[in-house]
């Protein structure tokens, strides 16, 4: 296994990566069914993590995730809630950051946050909106089981706030190992550009993209432009960029933008053209890899996907119909560069219902369901392999473990309002890409302001 280091952000706000974390659509096939003996194991758990006792009571959780998502989420809570008798209420909203930040400035947080913006999880704790998990948790094996970049997210000065539940490998292409005949894994950008412009010119379209998402309309499309900014000019640029001391319109994320233009803006290179881009759902683009015939070839999504496609497209089965190769790095030398982002449970409210949850969620059985739902990757190095219920599941946390280099997601570490000029301008380039210059110019702007607060 190579040696990884994990380079990440301590403050931001982010904008959903419900990539990652989230997503919709009726279900053809329900959830992997978990072993027995973790399930056992992790009711063992739920029964340290409480001392013994059984408190009863409510934990009201509040998240972004639905549909099929959400039901293996629970899922992973429902062993604790049989040893604790503790109910978790989850509420669901396509909004977290503002329903939260509401609910807080009304007096009425929830207990609880599953928090795809790690950001979000160090702002709040700066403001002493959050309960310090050091004093129950114990940190010697939450320190043993977690990346060191993973907890600095979450702690502000020196108090560990919040605990990764969840990575996601993001920027991964998919296609169908069917009707894909291009490189795989292509050695570069430009081995997989070379074909698609090949392809496209034959009269074939490549790729499908889809930046409709609600409020967080634009996210897929600064998927896209963070991996290329990391591909070409490395994670010291990319650490320099979201914390805001470099700026929009320096040659790393014009060139960029470029990139992800010269396929987004062009309806021979992505299925319906820019405007399809604009208006398909990020949760329904990748459906055009299996129309009839195909709409496309390629699509970047995150690791879910390909688990996602076969609970929501029937007849999908993962590895037959629907593979994936990490994006490929612009610049060789940053060949095994990944990028990732994860949902932070974190504690609004202190009390015994509340401090057992955390344990639970800190250790390893909790992450094994997390494994076993098929949808993400466990947080805890201790998850093993074998709880993932598929090839590409266990080949996702396997690219997570062999990476150089694992960047968390740019826009989940960049400040909320910096985060939504980021896709407001990911939205407005693809609708026009003369713009760019002036896009580019009012992200820096956005980003005078931005990093004060």
């Amino acid at each position: 296994m190579r040696p990884r280091t994990l380079i990440a952000a301590t403050t931001a706000l982010v904008a959903v990566l419900a990539a990652g974390c989230g997503g919709s659509g009726s279900r053809t096939q329900a959830p992997p069914a978990q072993a027995a003996d973790r399930l056992q194991a992790a009711r063992d758990a739920a029964v340290r993590a409480a001392d013994g006792a059984r408190p009863g009571g409510t934990l009201n959780l509040l998240g972004v995730l639905s549909g099929p998502q959400l039901d293996a989420y629970l899922g992973t809570f429902a062993p604790f809630e049989e040893a604790t008798g503790i109910e978790i209420k989850y509420e669901s909203t396509g909004d977290v950051f503002a329903v939260l930040q509401t609910r807080i400035a009304g007096g009425n947080p929830p207990d609880a946050v599953s928090n795809p913006s790690a950001g979000q999880v160090a702002q709040l704790a700066a403001q002493g909106r959050l309960v310090p998990l050091d004093p129950f948790l114990d940190m010697a094996a939450v320190r043993a089981d977690y990346p060191e970049g993973l907890l600095d997210l979450s702690t502000v000065d020196g108090r560990l706030y919040g605990i990764f539940y969840n990575t996601a490998v993001q920027g991964l292409v998919w296609y169908d190992p069917k009707t894909y005949q291009g490189p795989k894994p292509p050695a570069s950008w430009d081995d997989l550009a070379g074909w698609a412009r090949q392809t496209s010119a034959a009269g074939t379209t490549p790729w499908c993209i889809g930046l409709e998402s609600g409020p967080t309309s634009g996210w897929p499309g600064a998927v896209w432009i963070e991996e290329f900014v990391l591909q070409q000019a490395g994670p010291e640029v990319f650490t320099k960029w979201w914390k805001g001391e470099l700026p929009w319109t320096a040659p790393e994320i014009r060139q960029a933008f470029e990139r992800f233009g010269a396929i987004a803006t062009d309806a021979k290179q992505v299925s319906g053209g820019p405007t399809a881009v604009l208006t398909t759902d990020f949760n329904s683009s990748p459906q055009g890899l299996f129309a009839d015939p195909p709409a496309c070839h390629l699509h970047v999504q995150a690791d879910f996907l390909g688990n996602a496609l076969a609970q929501t497209v029937p007849g999908v089965v993962p590895g037959t119909d629907i593979d994936f190769f990490p994006f490929p790095p612009v610049d060789p030398a940053r060949a095994g560069s990944i990028e990732i982002s994860g949902e932070t449970l974190a504690l609004l409210r202190e009390s015994p219902q509340g401090r057992a949850f955390m344990r639970y969620v800190a250790t390893p059985e909790f992450s094994a369901l997390v494994a076993g739902t098929g949808q993400w990757i466990g947080a805890n190095r201790r998850t093993p392999p074998e709880a993932y219920p598929s090839t590409l599941s266990r080949r996702a946390a396997q690219v997570y473990a062999d990476a150089r280099t694992v960047q968390y997601a740019a826009q989940n570490a960049m400040p909320l309002a910096m985060t939504q000029a980021f896709h407001k301008a990911v939205l407005a380039y693809v609708d026009d890409p003369s713009t760019l210059d002036a896009q580019l110019a009012g992200l820096n702007r956005a980003r005078a302001g931005a990093y004060r607060s």
